[in-house]
């Protein structure tokens, strides 16, 4: 096993060699390269929030990307978001280190019960932790870069995108009763940005004893893809061609990051924004 260090700036965090040092930043970001791909994450606590209750973390060596959105307040959302996002990536390492194949099905059933496991562990975190938030919960997604194959999981309406020639698609589900709607017909997609049920979320992570089901898939990566993982203060903001458009004319991950997260704070920044941008450079 290869020790490695945190780095840490503001609510995302790294793992990187132990010989790094940290950064202060206002608004929090960092950019590194692999041999795989490229990346750049940027969190920012928007101009409505006085607490930023996102989180993320990026393991570059196994390629792993969590992005996570606390609920139950300012201190019991930054406390579930900070959970997942350090407890997370560690079960789901440990879990691909034990696996005897490598193959698409191990590794999403390697999704399915960790994220089930962390969920259960948030709930009695909530219900006999000594922190006193019993409403405490999260959103999470997560992206693994694994033998030129991207694996992705959700619980909640965090999403992550895929920016291909052919356009820009959501890779994940969105686990909330507007989405359930839209989807039984009951409203047409210009109500659902202004429904009493905004922001009511059916799957995260902490909800009570019952089982979390995340959504899952799995696809072959091809050179040139952009993967984008990003909590609701983004797309509450911004809809999907203003996201493609962001994505398609700013190349370098740091500045697609800075973009995105300028434009939802100009579109009125009601709430945390937390990006992640992937670029695969090797298929």
């Amino acid at each position: 096993m290869v020790y490695k260090a945190t780095h840490r700036i503001g609510d995302c965090s790294i793992a990187l060699p132990v010989n790094t040092h940290e950064a202060d930043n206002t608004l929090e970001k960092a950019l590194t390269t692999h041999p795989a791909f490229r990346w750049a994450a940027l969190s920012d606590v928007g101009k409505s929030r006085d607490v930023n209750e996102d989180a993320c973390r990026v393991e570059p060596e196994i390629g792993l990307f969590v992005v996570s959105d606390g609920m139950g307040g300012h201190k019991g959302g930054h406390l579930a978001s900070g959970i997942v996002t350090e407890d997370l990536p560690v079960m789901i390492e440990n879990k691909l280190h034990t696996l005897r194949s490598g193959r698409a099905h191990a590794v999403r059933r390697v999704f399915k019960t960790t994220l089930a496991e962390q969920s259960k562990q948030l709930w009695m975190e909530a219900v006999v932790g000594e922190h006193g938030f019993r409403e405490m919960g999260a959103t999470v997604v997560v992206l693994l870069i694994r033998d030129s194959r991207a694996y992705v999981a959700n619980l909640g309406d965090s999403r992550i995108y895929r920016l291909r020639r052919t356009g820009l698609k959501q890779l994940t589900r969105d686990h909330s009763v507007v989405s359930e709607l839209l989807e039984a017909g009951r409203i047409l997609p210009h109500e659902a940005q202004t429904h009493e049920a905004r922001g009511q979320i059916t799957q995260y992570i902490g909800m009570d004893d019952t089982k979390a089901a995340p959504h899952l898939r799995t696809f072959a990566l091809r050179k040139g893809d952009r993967l984008l993982l990003c909590t609701d203060g983004l797309t509450d903001m911004l809809d999907d061609l203003a996201i493609r458009r962001i994505l398609t004319t700013n190349a370098d991950p740091d500045a697609a990051c800075r973009a995105l997260v300028d434009e939802a704070n100009d579109a009125g920044g009601h709430d945390n924004i937390t990006v992640v941008v992937v670029d695969c450079v090797k298929a």
